[in-house]
C-alpha cells in the first residue's frame, strides 16, 4: 500500500508541475493600449486679399444694392420704355456682380454689407419725390452717369492693383458692361462729361424742377 500511494503522490505532483508550466508559457491576453496618431486638418492657405481688393468688394456690395434699389424703383415710376430697359439690364448686371461676390466672400473671410451706402439711400429719398420725365431724367444721371463713372473707377483700381485672381477677374469682366451701360446713359440723356448736369434738388415757383446750366474747367 505504502508503494501505491507513494507511486499516486508522484503522480499529482508531477501532474501540477506540468499545470504549472504550461501557465506560465502561456502568454497574456491583456495588450497594453495601442496610441493611435492624433488626427490632423490640414488649414486651408489663406487667400491672398489686399486692402485694395477688401475695399472692392466693400463698396462693389454696397454699389449693387444702392443701384439695384434705384433701378427697381424706376420700374415703377419710370414713364420712358427705354429708361425702364435700362433699369432692368442695370439690376441684371447688379446681381450678377452680387452673385459672385457672394460666391467668393466666404473664401477670403469677408463678411458683405446687406444694405446701400447713405448716398445711396439719399439719392432714393430724393428720387422717390420726382415723377414723370424729371424722374426719367434724374434716374438716368444717377443711376447710369454718376453710378457707372464710380463703378469704372473702382473696377479699374482692382484691375490694375488688386492681389485675388477671382477679383481681379471679376473687375476684368465688369469693365465692358459698365462702359456699355455709361454709353447707353450718355446717349439717353447727351451727357457731356465735366458737364454741370440739371438740378433735381431745387423747385421754383410753378413747381418745375429749375435747371441749371454751365460747363466747369479743368485746371
Amino acid at each position: 500500500m505504502r508503494k501505491v500511494f507513494m507511486s499516486f503522490a508522484l503522480a499529482l505532483i508531477g501532474l501540477f508541475a506540468a499545470v504549472g508550466c504550461s501557465v506560465a508559457q502561456t502568454p497574456s491576453t491583456s495588450t497594453a493600449p495601442t496610441e493611435t496618431a492624433p488626427a490632423t486638418t490640414t488649414a486651408q492657405p489663406a487667400s491672398q486679399l489686399g486692402p485694395i481688393d477688401q475695399q472692392f468688394m466693400l463698396e462693389a456690395a454696397q454699389a449693387g444694392n444702392g443701384n439695384i434699389m434705384i433701378s427697381q424703383l424706376a420700374l415703377q415710376k419710370a414713364t420712358s420704355d427705354a429708361v425702364k430697359q435700362f433699369a432692368q439690364a442695370e439690376i441684371d448686371e447688379q446681381n450678377l456682380v452680387k452673385q459672385e461676390l457672394t460666391r467668393i466672400a466666404p473664401t477670403v473671410g469677408v463678411t458683405l454689407p446687406t444694405e446701400p451706402a447713405p448716398k445711396y439711400q439719399a439719392a432714393m429719398a430724393q428720387l422717390s419725390q420726382l415723377l414723370g420725365a424729371q424722374f426719367d431724367q434724374a434716374f438716368l444721371s444717377e443711376g447710369g452717369i454718376n453710378a457707372h463713372l464710380e463703378s469704372a473707377a473702382l473696377y479699374q483700381r482692382e484691375a490694375a492693383f488688386g492681389q485675388n485672381p477671382d477679383l481681379v477677374a471679376l473687375a476684368d469682366r465688369g469693365l465692358p458692361i459698365i462702359n456699355q451701360h455709361f454709353t447707353a446713359a450718355s446717349g439717353l440723356t447727351n451727357y457731356q462729361f465735366a458737364r454741370v448736369p440739371q438740378r433735381f434738388n431745387s423747385v421754383n415757383s410753378a413747381g418745375a424742377i429749375a435747371p441749371q446750366s454751365g460747363t466747369t474747367s479743368v485746371q
